[in-house]
């Protein structure tokens, strides 16, 4: 059996019903609901009004307010870079207002636009601090430059794919989403490559496409469905506890990009060894694919997120983050030199003020713990602190020395 249901738009900035009569934003009903629900999608609790509320029941409320009264099932369309776990928090709760759930990636609905084959088409999906582009994987460029440099870093990793279609989603809701399509349309038309249908989809568009999908099979919801349709090399990331949020995107060889400090875009290979695009909060860095990450809010150290080796537990990397306006790199090692004068001697050691790190300038100093030692590196991005520890047994930095360089290498602020 084959029934019409409601297709609802989740993230990347709005949550609305794109089908079914006149579209409903759930942000003109409950706006303070629906950005506590997009902002805290991968913690456990989010304060509403200074009250604390569980993301599970933010999210059934927002999509409560979107969906038909009378909907036989609902299909939930998510940002395509969005990882498994945050898609089996917008599954889950949709299926606990309207039953019957499909969850799609955006570029499931977008491809429609095209008239190219769905494996020749690229879709571009502009969000608040990246562009992610979706073709056989999933490529993130952040949004941490002029918005001419993005538009080129975006047409670069475009370039390789060689598309015979290019889909640009501009969402009215994300800031600067309208002026950044063209520039990447006009950056995409100058990379030498005969492409035959550049298309911008705007939310008018969004929702006519919407409304020509064909039925679907009713189908009952189950764990499966909340896995996207087309294949994406995500590395599942599991971070509970509360704070910022953590997003891991495949970085797709060899066309990925980094962009440094705002005004300028530098292409990167990809190294030989599998590497992931991971996004903390307001800061953004390269880490090893195959290395699972958490949040660590207990014990000694500070509130961060520890990617660690599978093979070996003692072998990890820990990035923190702090907003320092207007802070210099001379200020920051006094503020660490106080801190560390306050600790037990011998627990923080070779404290360098003016050190580098892959030629960066940095703060560098050694924590020695029994099992371990971290060789910390603290840099300054513009208003961000960002530290990247990197842990190995006594004796054995090697272990982690690849892995090291590449997120030093490429950490950065992305908003």
């Amino acid at each position: 059996m084959s029934t019409h249901r409601a297709i609802v738009e989740a993230g990347p900035a709005a949550i609305r019903r794109l089908c079914c009569g006149t579209n409903i934003l759930a942000d003109d009903e409950a706006p303070e609901i629906v950005r506590a629900a997009l902002d805290a999608v991968d913690d456990r609790v989010a304060l509403v009004g200074e009250r604390p509320v569980a993301v599970d029941v933010l999210w059934e409320t927002a999509l409560r307010s979107a969906i038909c009264p009378h909907t036989d099932g609902i299909v939930v369309l998510h940002p395509s870079w969005w990882s498994p776990s945050r898609v089996a928090v917008l599954t889950a709760a949709a299926a606990t207002v309207a039953g019957q759930t499909q969850a799609r990636p955006r570029s499931w609905l977008l491809m429609r636009a095209s008239r190219a084959p769905r494996d020749a088409t690229v879709v571009v999906e502009i969000a608040e601090r990246l562009v992610a582009i979706t073709a056989s994987d999933v490529t993130a460029v952040p949004r941490n430059a002029q918005p001419p440099s993005v538009a080129e870093a975006v047409a670069g990793v475009i370039a390789a794919t060689a598309p015979a279609a290019v889909v640009i989603d501009t969402p009215g809701t994300v800031a600067g989403a309208s002026a950044l399509a063209p520039l990447i349309a006009d950056a995409v038309r100058g990379i030498g490559l005969k492409i035959p249908e550049i298309l911008e989809i705007n939310d008018i568009r969004l929702v006519r496409l919407a409304r020509h999908v064909p039925p679907v099979r009713k189908v009952p919801t189950r764990p499966a469905a909340t896995a996207p349709a087309r294949s994406v090399r995500w590395r599942a990331r599991t971070l509970s506890g509360l704070g910022a949020a953590a997003v891991v995107v495949a970085v797709a060889a060899p066309a990925a990009m980094t962009i440094g400090r705002p005004g300028g875009v530098a292409p990167r290979h990809v190294e030989a060894s599998p590497t992931t695009f991971l996004v903390e909060g307001r800061v953004a860095l390269s880490v090893p694919a195959n290395w699972p990450a958490q949040r660590i809010v207990t014990g000694p150290g500070s509130a961060r997120v520890q990617v660690t080796s599978p093979a070996d537990p003692e072998v990890a990397l820990h990035i923190t983050q702090s907003p320092v306006a207007g802070e210099t790199l001379s200020g920051t090692a006094e503020r660490l030199k106080r801190a560390i004068d306050a600790e037990p001697a011998g627990l923080f050691v070779d404290f360098d003020p003016t050190g580098t790190s892959v030629g960066r300038p940095a703060v560098t100093y050694r924590e020695v713990r029994a099992s371990h030692h971290v060789r910390w590196t603290v840099l300054l991005d513009g208003p961000v602190r960002i530290s990247v520890g990197c842990q190995s047994r006594p004796g054995n930095e090697g272990a982690v020395r690849d892995a090291c360089e590449r997120a030093v290498r490429s950490a950065h602020a992305i908003g």
